[in-house]
């Protein structure tokens, strides 16, 4: 049973899966009468025999639930994407056009201006 309402989903996921395991029983039968009339090798029945369990659909509503999960993954990762794809061109683009020598003097006028090199210099000074 998943937890997604019914009315969302627009069908009831239990209904859904008896309707296919009852076309699987019939799509079993029919392929063992046709093997029985030799229309089929022995393989050909083993592959489709193979091919109805592989897709069988045991729990619906897991199913759903798994499905729905990979969706909201998806969907959160084409969002996260597109704002910091956006972000990234915004602030990267006039970053990246500035050659790194521009920002090395920018920051150490900066350092300069805020004070960080006056100890600095004024012990080298006094040595001299």
């Amino acid at each position: 049973m998943s937890w997604i309402p019914n009315w969302i989903l627009g069908t009831d996921p239990e209904e859904d899966e008896a309707r296919g395991r009852a076309a699987d029983d019939a799509n079993a039968a029919l392929n063992k009468q046709m093997y029985d009339q030799g229309l089929l090798t022995d393989n050909e029945y083993a592959q489709a025999r193979a091919n109805i369990e592989r897709g069988r659909i045991n729990d619906a509503g897991a199913e759903i639930d798994q499905a729905f999960l990979e969706g909201l993954d998806n969907g959160a990762d084409n969002v996260r994407g597109v704002f910091t794809g956006t972000i990234n061109t915004v602030v990267g683009t006039p970053l990246k056009l500035i050659p790194w020598q521009v920002w090395l003097a920018g920051g150490l006028y900066l350092g300069w201006r805020l004070g960080f090199f006056d100890g600095l210099l004024k012990g080298w000074l006094k040595r001299r």
